[in-house]
């Protein structure tokens, strides 16, 4: 919540004001005031105004002034429900000093946030914005005003001009304004807004609920079983694969890759975490055929390897390197897994699919810890449907 802008005592400008009011059943009360606002009387201050308030005729500007005392005298009394019409009322009199009115205009915003009379909040904090636009805590009481109002819309164009402003800045943005973009779009039924959200989210907060989220929203589209695999393997790279039938289907898919080595380890990794450990013995026994042919594929698959590598230095094609360097990947040499996919990818000739190779070659570089290089491979992935998880995974570079 905004903290109200405390105003400077205005028993100041009222001693140079005394000249100007003429009316004495004004300034008795406002002088006995302004000795009890030194003392910090504040009870003894607020019965003296509201005597001077009490009479009848005075001036519009001993009117303005009786305002001014009581505000302060307010706000040091904490009852900001009670000074935000006194300053609003103020502020619409025409009287108030050019040089105080985008102070007071602040302060009525906070005292109406305060007392949570959003729409309030939300008027004159936009009269603020219009004259400073993108000023950042007037920005969040706007978004958060709106949010509360279940204005999502509004909320959501206006906290994400704050996360923006700030990353600009080079600021990292408090991790609620993004929570309050990504609800705001989520009430508004807004996958890409969510997706979107979701990103800056585990760009800044990688949390694996975000991770779990963002990447339910992106794998469920439609793009082929290698792309399927793709998005598991990001899953697996950040702690959010956890269902059985995940690791089950992205070792199954890894085996129709050619990458057994990967399926030995997704299939072993989820028996060591339990998740694929069963007391039905019918299921128990799928999960241990699995991980059997899964070795002795990959066991065939490394005796391999050697004689791969000699046909791919000789093929005017670059797909045996690609398909050597994901292989190499698949059981943890990334050293030989770069310097092959960086062959297969110069070739160009006869590659089945580029992306692929660069989202292959980006992870090997991570894995490497190289994430310059990493980001440089995942940017080199054309805008199709490899591109959502090169962005992921260039995320994913920013907090391995």
């Amino acid at each position: 919540m905004p903290a109200v802008t405390l105003l400077a005592p205005a028993a100041q400008a009222a001693e140079q004001a005394q000249n100007k009011i003429t009316t004495k059943a004004v300034a008795a009360p406002l002088k006995a005031a302004q000795e009890a606002m030194q003392k910090k009387q504040w009870d003894v201050a607020l019965t003296e105004i509201k005597k001077a308030q009490a009479v009848d005729k005075k001036t519009p500007f001993e009117a303005y002034q009786i305002d001014e005392f009581m505000g302060y005298v307010l706000i040091q009394q904490k009852k900001f429900g009670e000074a935000a019409p006194v300053f609003e009322r103020m502020l619409n009199s025409g009287l108030m000093p050019a040089d105080q009115v985008d102070e007071r205009t602040k302060t009525v915003a906070q005292l109406y946030f305060q007392m949570k009379d959003y729409n309030k909040a939300s008027q004159w904090a936009k009269k603020w914005l219009d004259k400073h636009p993108n000023t950042e805590d007037m920005g969040i009481l706007l978004g958060q005003s709106q949010d509360l109002l279940n204005d999502f819309k509004g909320a959501a164009a206006t906290m994400g001009t704050v996360v923006n402003n700030a990353e600009k800045a080079g600021r990292k943005p408090d991790e609620n304004w993004i929570q309050i973009v990504m609800s705001s779009h989520f009430k508004l039924n807004d996958r890409d807004g969510i997706g979107e959200a979701l990103k800056k989210m585990v760009r800044y907060y990688p949390k694996a609920e975000y991770w779990e989220n963002l990447l339910d929203i992106y794998r469920r589209k439609e793009g082929g079983d290698r792309l399927t695999l793709g998005y598991y393997r990001l899953m697996n790279d950040v702690g959010v694969l956890k269902d059985k039938g995940d690791f089950v289907e992205m070792a199954q898919l890894a085996m129709d890759a050619g990458v057994p080595g990967e399926a030995q380890d997704t299939v072993q990794k989820g028996m060591d975490v339990g998740t694929l450990k069963s007391a039905d013995k019918t299921e128990q026994g799928r999960y241990d055929r699995l991980l059997a042919g899964a070795k002795k594929q990959a066991d065939l698959d490394k005796a391999s390897l050697a004689q791969l590598a000699t046909e791919a230095e000789k093929s005017s094609s670059g797909q045996p390197q690609i398909a050597l360097g994901q292989a190499y990947l698949s059981y943890g040499d990334t050293d030989k897994a770069i310097a092959a996919l960086q062959k297969g990818i110069a070739k160009g000739t006869g590659v089945t699919d580029i992306d692929e190779a660069n989202i292959s070659l980006g992870i090997a570089f991570l894995k490497k810890g190289q994430k310059d290089q990493a980001r440089q491979a995942f940017k080199a992935v054309k805008q199709g449907k490899w591109s959502d998880l090169a962005d992921l995974w260039a995320i994913r570079t920013q907090s391995a």
